[in-house]
């Protein structure tokens, strides 16, 4: 049997109140929880995203979801050139 790592998104989940965090962990998994700022985030199928977030939308305990956009700026920094920025730094300083 061949493991299969499945795509996942994470979703930022603001809150009225940290009471009811115990309760995401239906929704995904449960990665990070601010006290102080009252949000958490959990990772969701990318195929449950929108059902995800429909669902927790319509919870009265949260206020916004926002998904996050951490795999979109992976995928444009993976098809960057990373010496390129060095050559340019290096051109500004030359005499």
């Amino acid at each position: 049997m061949a493991f299969k790592v499945q795509s996942s998104i994470g979703l930022i989940v603001y809150l009225h109140s940290f009471r009811y965090v115990r309760n995401l962990r239906n929704f995904g998994r449960l990665y990070y929880v601010s006290k102080h700022m009252r949000y958490a985030i959990i990772y969701v199928d990318m195929d449950d995203e929108e059902t995800t977030i429909k669902k927790l939308d319509a919870l009265n305990y949260v206020k916004q979801v926002v998904p996050s956009r951490l795999n979109e700026l992976v995928d444009e920094v993976r098809g960057k050139d990373p010496t390129a920025l060095d050559e340019a730094f290096d051109e500004d300083f030359s005499d």
